[in-house]
């Protein structure tokens, strides 16, 4: 028996030599799990789901590290799978953390090629842990699970995680999956599985949101407060557990800064709309800007369909303008590759825009000389505000690719640049709202010459990069 041998387990962690307890999220998992092991073994129709989605050090890892020593312990020949996409991630983020808190004792056996650990439990038997990247399961041959844990679970496919829900059904256990991940963005696979209100809800999912906060007494103070100095925008993901945008590589255009070029904006009914069209059955998207009276660029308002047709987006853009902003003159701007057809539709989406009475111009341009202007813009104060800003209310898309969404491709280690990389990553979300920006910044703005060419700064301008 484990009282017998008077070991000290510690899932959550010491300070001071003291045993950690768990935090208020932490205790709820642990209330959840016996929840479900406390009804009768054949009450289950479905498999259910924990998803802890929070921020960075929040806890999230060593609440199912709790729930996995504890039902690993106690019950006799139940298989337990902890996977992560990349099994290297695996084993320094979750293995090594395991096998410290679990007192090496436990291990009645361990087969470190296939990465399965037999535990002794307290009543003299035996369960099972395994331990697998998740890029495919073809490693896991038929085996069925109990308890399967995914570790970033933003990581793998919703191919796997419906997999997985496959393989947890082992014969006379309760079965249940749990997941936990930073917060992804809202077009991925997670969000709409865990949103109510999309067609692909997932019932068998409960969500929980958790702040780092919640955490934070057993944060050394140096890791708090680099977390607290990170931008506005990142704190929604990295603090707070909020759906928003990943950054996966470096930020393709650089000098934005969430506190000086996200604001709220007013549009003047006397000036024109300027308005930018990227095109794509998944996610056609629309900018609304507008040129103010002291030549800043504003970014006023997005608009992103899902899954529709081009000659119904239009129609949706036409009531949205009607809408906000009534009886406006608008000039449009978009892709050149719209005079192209596809297979979609006979008509191309230039002729299904002139249809609707929207006139597009458009322009090749190359995405060096896009980055150009923005920068440009993005540097340069005008009366003391920015000359591009960006409506924090109606263009959170836009915001956030600037700050991290719309990012260069991740540089693998010691992977060579090549022209490739002068191209931001093609993520099929915020790269729809940023190209529609460049369209309009194609079309409407010289570009800007180099130093060297003899550009001067128009009267009146100044460099932002001091502030």
């Amino acid at each position: 028996m484990l009282t017998e041998i008077n070991l000290q387990i510690a899932p959550f962690g010491t300070r001071n030599g003291e045993v950690n307890l768990a935090n208020p999220t932490q205790q709820r998992v642990l209330e959840w799990v016996d929840r479900i092991r406390a009804l009768p073994m054949n009450a289950q129709d479905t498999i259910p789901v924990l998803y802890l989605q929070g921020g960075v050090g929040s806890g999230k890892s060593r609440a199912y590290l709790a729930v996995a020593l504890e039902l690993l312990t106690q019950i006799n020949d139940m298989r337990l799978l902890w996977g992560r996409h990349d099994f290297k991630d695996l084993k320094l983020s979750i293995m090594d953390k395991f096998f410290e808190v679990l007192p090496p004792e436990l291990i009645a056996d361990k087969n470190e090629q296939y990465h399965y650990y037999d535990i002794k439990t307290g009543s003299g038997g035996i369960s099972r842990a395994y331990f697998n990247g998740l890029k495919d399961l073809s490693g896991l041959g038929s085996q069925e699970f109990a308890i399967i844990i995914v570790t970033e679970a933003h990581e793998i496919t919703e191919v796997i995680y419906r997999a997985l829900k496959r393989r947890c059904r082992q014969e006379n256990q309760h079965c249940i999956i749990l997941l936990e991940s930073e917060a992804p963005n809202e077009d991925h696979w997670l969000t709409r599985l865990t949103d109510p209100t999309s067609e692909d809800f997932d019932k068998d999912i409960t969500k929980w949101e958790l702040s780092t906060y919640e955490n934070w007494a057993n944060l050394p103070v140096a890791y708090r407060g680099s977390l607290e100095s990170m931008p506005e925008g990142w704190k929604k993901k990295y603090l707070y557990g909020k759906t928003g945008y990943i950054p996966d590589g470096k930020p393709y255009y650089q000098g934005y800064k969430d506190h000086i070029h996200s604001t709220e904006l007013d549009w003047n009914s006397e000036k024109e709309l300027l308005i930018g069209w990227d095109f794509g059955f998944h996610h056609p998207a629309v900018l609304i800007t507008q040129i103010d009276l002291q030549d800043r660029w504003l970014w006023l308002r997005e608009i992103l369909g899902t899954d529709i047709t081009i000659d119904k987006f239009c129609d949706l853009v036409k009531e949205k303008i009607n809408q906000y902003y009534p009886r406006a003159r608008c000039m449009h701007f978009g892709d050149p590759a719209v005079t192209q057809k596809n297979d979609k539709s006979e008509q191309t989406s230039l002729q299904i825009l002139q249809s609707k009475g929207i006139a597009l111009r458009y322009r090749t341009s190359a995405y060096r000389q896009r980055k150009e202007i923005i920068e440009h813009k993005l540097a340069t104060l005008i009366g003391g505000k920015p000359q591009l800003q960006v409506d924090k209310r109606f263009c959170r898309i836009a915001n956030e690719g600037f700050l991290g969404g719309y990012h260069y491709p991740s540089r693998k280690e010691k992977q060579e640049f090549k022209d490739k990389f002068e191209m931001p990553f093609k993520d099929g979300y915020y790269e729809h709202i940023m190209n529609a920006g460049e369209y309009i910044a194609v079309n409407m703005f010289a570009p800007v010459q180099n130093a060297n060419r003899g550009y001067r700064k128009p009267s009146g301008f100044r460099s932002i990069s001091s502030i």
